[in-house]
């Protein structure tokens, strides 16, 4: 009986834990619903004046779109606020970057981030329509098959599919999205691909396709030697025979286990991961347990560098598999503009470049790492670093996309 009585008590407990947190899941989804009526309702009464004011902008330019995909003001500044910003510096160019305010964005109709830079609330997409018809060309860029929705919407004069990861590992991947995604390679004027392997799938269905991996911003990251360096890492740091750092989305394909005996080997170096706990599986590696491991959260992309300034390697240590064999990591194009050490597993897209280090296996990466630590002032390797880092801006992209999409 008395065992009878503690299972029923755990069972009690248990499922009080488990409304506990579907109600404050619930709370949060709909205070976030909430927050996007209210930012549509704002949208309505600021109409007019908005596409007043887009229309001045618009006028006689090519304007290109890009659907709702990365909130902007997320801290991970990936390739779709880059691509916007690049486009946006091209001569006669207009970028919309539409946002559904998911989750870091708060736009009631919209924001001007540059003159020729706006991000719009994606409840006024459907008004948007007449204004394209005004521009000299209107491009829809899409990285998500859900927003194929925008094409027969906007109706642009040509639509580019990025092709930037293998589809599983979008949310909600079903068939029903790899059959939408056969359908825009198969009509967008363009399909870009980010890695060899998405090109190679994607050469027998698209009407177009271009080889245009990630970049890197080189105005931003080139300053990080005359940043001031984050106080809470150099505390940290002080003390320590090196520092190797990664910062990116914490996930399921960094190799917890290789940081871990790394680690274990090398105390006396600090490794350091800046970035979301995006699915849980930093807290589950255990990776924390070891004293020179230090997680920082997700810091604003402006600091970056701050941070960066104080890596003596920096890592792209991911587990290699179908997923990241596909991957371009934006943050190799940083670490070159950042003339930093850079080692990375054996990716394909990272090999192709000799400014990069690659190892295999936990006494390989020791090994590697020990050389670069040997070499961090070589002139030769700083050379390479500039030299690939000024080849790989999102400037030197954006012009390789309109070139081919002509």
């Amino acid at each position: 009986m008395t065992t009878l009585l503690r299972a029923l008590r755990f069972l009690r407990r248990l499922c009080g834990h488990i409304l506990r947190l579907e109600f404050s899941l619930a709370r949060r989804e709909l205070a976030a619903s909430l927050r996007r009526l209210r930012l549509e309702l704002a949208a309505r009464r600021q109409k007019r004046a908005v596409l007043r004011r887009l229309k001045e902008r618009v006028d006689g330019r090519r304007v290109i779109v890009l659907p709702p995909t990365l909130d902007w003001h997320l801290p991970l500044f990936q390739r779709p606020q880059q691509l916007a910003r690049a486009y946006s510096e091209k001569p006669d160019t207009f970028v919309i970057y539409l946002t559904a305010n998911t989750r870091c964005d708060s736009v009631a109709a919209a924001e001007e981030i540059s003159r020729t830079l706006w991000l719009v609330n994606a409840a006024l997409a459907r008004e948007l329509r007449p204004l394209l018809a005004l521009a000299s060309e209107s491009v829809v860029s899409i990285s998500w098959t859900a927003n194929g929705y925008y094409i027969p919407l906007l109706r642009p004069d040509k639509v580019i599919y990025e092709y930037i990861d293998e589809l599983e590992i979008f949310d909600g991947y079903n068939e029903h999205m790899r059959r939408e995604h056969l359908h825009l390679m198969r009509t967008a004027d363009l399909t870009v691909c980010t890695a060899t392997r998405l090109y190679e799938d994607a050469l027998p269905s698209a009407k177009k396709a271009l080889l245009s991996p990630n970049a890197g911003d080189l105005r931003h990251f080139s300053r990080t030697a005359q940043a001031s360096p984050s106080p809470e890492l150099a505390e940290k740091a002080r003390g320590r025979g090196a520092v190797l750092g990664y910062y990116g989305a914490l996930a399921a394909w960094l190799d917890y286990a290789l940081l871990a005996a790394a680690a274990e080997k090398r105390r006396d170096w600090l490794f350091v991961l800046i970035g979301m706990d995006y699915d849980g599986s930093l807290g589950r590696s255990g990776l924390l347990e070891h004293e020179n491991v230090l997680w920082i959260p997700p810091q604003p992309y402006e600091r970056l560098p701050e941070f960066l300034s104080l890596f003596d390697i920096a890592l792209v240590p991911f587990v290699i598999n179908d997923i990241t064999l596909s991957t371009s990591p934006v943050k190799l194009f940083e670490y070159m503009a950042a003339e930093k050490p850079i080692l990375s597993a054996a990716l394909p897209e990272c090999m192709k470049y000799e400014s990069v280090a690659t190892y295999s296996g936990t006494e390989d990466f020791l090994r590697k790492s020990e050389d670069l630590l040997a070499r961090r002032e070589d002139a030769a390797l700083i050379r390479t670093l500039r030299r690939e880092a000024a080849e790989n801006t999102w400037a030197a992209r954006t012009d390789e996309i309109l070139r081919a999409l002509g």
